[in-house]
């Protein structure tokens, strides 16, 4: 029995069975968005955020997000917010670009809020689509890590 690999391989499951876990809880709570009460709201800000990350080849990538942030109001209270649904991620620029020319400057929109939180607020409910990474990432690093582990419990992989 390899130690090290044993490590590695429940290093490996952790962070995967961590992932598979945000993904489930995300995945629960955009099912309860659907029943989310809404209100008006208005944009007070919306434009494509290109950020820029360094790569190991010393590259420059750019990535884009939808910089969008809306008022509403719950129970006389003001509330800010910049979630356009619980699963958001960095995209194309086309895509973002397609949230912004959706929800422009000033526009008048439906915001829809946790009623046991109301800061807690999307412009669309459900929106699980991006999770499916998060299940798919997850699901591979669990699988690998119990591959190795087992590779590392039997003595068919040696790190030296």
């Amino acid at each position: 029995m390899n130690l090290v690999g044993v490590l590695m391989s429940l290093v490996f499951i952790a962070i995967g069975l961590g992932l598979l876990y945000y993904a489930r809880s995300v995945t629960a709570k955009a099912q309860r968005s659907l029943s989310w009460p809404e209100v008006e709201g208005a944009i007070s800000h919306s434009a494509v955020l290109q950020q820029m990350q360094q790569t190991s080849s010393s590259n420059n990538a750019a990535t884009y997000k939808a910089d969008v942030t809306y008022r509403y109001k719950v129970q006389g209270r003001d509330y800010y917010s910049e979630r356009i649904t619980l699963a958001d991620f960095s995209s194309s620029t086309g895509r973002a670009q397609g949230i912004v020319d959706r929800y422009p400057d000033g526009a008048t929109v439906t915001v829809y809020y946790n009623p046991v939180d109301p800061s807690d607020a999307v412009l669309e409910r459900g929106g699980t689509t991006g999770i499916g990474v998060l299940y798919l990432i997850g699901g591979i690093f669990a699988a690998a890590g119990i591959l190795f582990l087992f590779a590392s419990v039997t003595g068919r992989v040696h790190t030296s």
